[in-house]
């Protein structure tokens, strides 16, 4: 038979094969976890650069194998986030393998299928089909530098789950060799936002570089299937598209929880304004850390465009409320404002004020005050033309329904609670003290990194000089 290949007409002096034939036993002798694959026809690494494999799959009488219904699934950054995922993967019955600055093997071990390893090496070495990168925004590009990707299989699956999008996207492209596979998601939950499951929650991603090969098709869809079973609401987005939308979702999300946080507001027990949605939204964005929030500031261009634009909402709802106060002073001093709309208006809120009076003795000065701040809240987000989005979070949504709930308010009750509640003025210089405090710790970490780069980059300089 072999002569019958290298020749038409056997023959002692047969010509030399125009290939060496490998064999390999028949795929059902390999144990499932080395199924024969084309990983199997990869070059190996001391391989002249344009060499081929000797046999390839095509030329063999062996199919593909099937799409793996399970997978090997490496979490870089086993904190809190990674932790959250790798239960619901296991639960699946993928299989995880762990790493992290911090020893969480007692945790790995809680979990099924979970296996931590304190070097990344060892964990390169078990050839994951999956290398998840699961860490801070701020330490990402650093991490991907840690990781010994010389010892993964050729075409591995790199995926991110950060908060912002276009900033993974550009350093996996920089950093990975071409035959490496990217997936850049964003699932749009967390521990807090979703322990009660993820249905309906959504999950973006863009396949930003995926092989054309049935196995590496077959293996980012394994992937995304996960969040699929899960019940994920899946939105195939552009990176650039998500983080354009992100800095009002997440952002602006964050800064309004983080700014009524600082007003150390007291819940109202018997929730008679119905305003939970303020404490609601401060839980689900303090829960989260500052490096988090300064991760989005940091690598998500927009949101600097968008800080400026709360502050410019703020000014302007003061600056009416001022106004509206100016007016029925003057009205009371001398009978008019001067100006016939104002006039009016100062009018609407005098008699309004009349009623307003009788109704205010049984409200409670907390109570008020809550209602208060969520009104000037309400109008400050109504000022920016809030939108619902495909990729609205929960906590977006909150800020929404605060718009809805306040935007039936008139501007004479809130004109009446300003008046009336005595120390009105107070909590909004508080709010004015607590966003520029925010601002500033932002602009100043951002302020401390630059210099860093810096006094590092001219310490360079200066040791080559000298």
């Amino acid at each position: 038979m072999l002569s019958t290949l290298a020749s038409p007409h056997p023959c002692t002096n047969r010509p030399s094969l125009p290939f060496p034939l490998r064999f390999a036993p028949p795929p059902f002798l390999y144990p499932s976890r080395h199924r024969l694959s084309v990983r199997s026809c990869h070059v190996s690494p001391t391989s002249p650069p344009n060499s081929r494999p000797s046999l390839s799959l095509s030329q063999s009488n062996f199919h593909s194998p099937p799409p793996p219904t399970t997978l090997k699934i490496a979490i870089i950054g086993f904190g809190n986030f990674g932790q959250f995922l790798a239960k619901y993967f296991s639960q699946q019955g993928h299989t995880i393998l762990a790493h992290s600055r911090t020893d969480y093997s007692s945790i790995a071990n809680s979990l099924d299928n979970t296996f931590f390893f304190k070097d990344p090496h060892d964990l390169c070495e078990s050839h994951p089909d999956v290398v998840l990168l699961c860490t801070s925004i701020l330490s990402a590009q650093k991490v991907l530098g840690s990781i010994p990707i010389q010892r993964l299989r050729r075409s591995t699956l790199f995926v991110d789950v950060l908060s912002v999008k276009e900033f993974p996207r550009s350093i996996l492209l920089n950093r990975l060799p071409p035959d490496f596979d990217i997936l850049c998601t964003h699932p749009m939950f967390g521990p807090e936002s979703g322990k009660y499951g993820w249905n309906g929650l959504p999950f973006v991603y863009e396949k930003v570089r995926v092989g054309g090969s049935h196995e590496r098709v077959s293996r980012c869809e394994a992937f995304l299937d996960i969040f699929r079973k899960e019940g994920c609401r899946m939105i195939n987005m552009s990176c650039k598209e998500h983080d354009e939308i992100a800095a009002e979702c997440q952002f602006l999300t964050h800064t309004v929880g983080r700014v009524l946080a600082e007003l150390k507001l007291k819940p109202n027990p018997d929730d008679s304004l119905g305003y939970d949605t303020l404490f609601q939204l401060i839980e689900n964005t303090c829960s989260d850390s500052f490096e988090l929030y300064n991760g989005l500031f940091m690598y998500n261009k927009n949101s600097t465009d968008l800080l400026d634009r709360i502050y410019a909402a703020y000014e302007e709802v003061k600056k009416e409320l001022r106004r509206m106060v100016q007016g029925i002073l003057r009205r009371r001093l001398f009978g008019t404002t001067g100006v016939g709309e104002l006039e009016d208006s100062a009018a609407r809120c005098e008699a309004f004020l009349e009623s307003f009076n009788k109704e205010m003795v049984d409200l409670d000065e907390n109570a008020a005050g809550v209602h208060f701040v969520a009104l000037t809240t309400g109008m400050i987000l109504a000022k920016l033309g809030l939108k619902p989005t495909s990729i609205a979070t929960k906590g977006y949504e909150t800020l929404l329904k605060l718009v809805e709930d306040t935007s039936s308010e008139s501007f004479d009750l809130y004109i009446a609670l300003f008046m009336h509640i005595r120390n009105s003025n107070e909590l909004l210089d508080q709010l004015d003290i607590s966003l520029a405090k925010v601002r500033t710790e932002l602009y100043g970490r951002l302020h401390d990194i630059l210099r860093r780069q810096l006094f590092d980059q001219q310490g360079i300089i200066n040791n080559v000089h000298n």
